[in-house]
């Protein structure tokens, strides 16, 4: 089992702990949801294990991989901003 990044006992002093809502997970539907809530005023916070984004393509990794769906569907179609940062290789 694969052991947090780090685990805290008592959140620092400075840390502000007044949110609206709390996202557990850094993975394509945990970024969904931070976009989502902050888009309507939410003050939110998300929570995530690993020392990355990514949820199930940050823990594993598979060099050379290819998939059958459209790369879009794996994309964060939902932010043209992000889409437009991405460096696909192929398409």
């Amino acid at each position: 089992m694969t052991q947090p990044a780090a685990t805290f006992n008592h959140p620092p002093s400075n840390l502000d702990l007044d949110y609206d809502a709390i996202v557990i997970g850094a993975g394509i539907s945990g970024l969904y949801q931070l976009y989502k809530l902050r888009e309507i005023g939410m003050k939110v916070r998300v929570f995530e294990a690993g020392t990355g984004v990514g949820g199930t393509w940050y823990w594993n990794r598979y060099p050379g991989a290819r998939f059958d769906s459209e790369s879009y569907s794996y994309a964060y179609s939902f932010s043209q901003e992000l889409l437009d940062e991405w460096d696909w290789s192929e398409h």
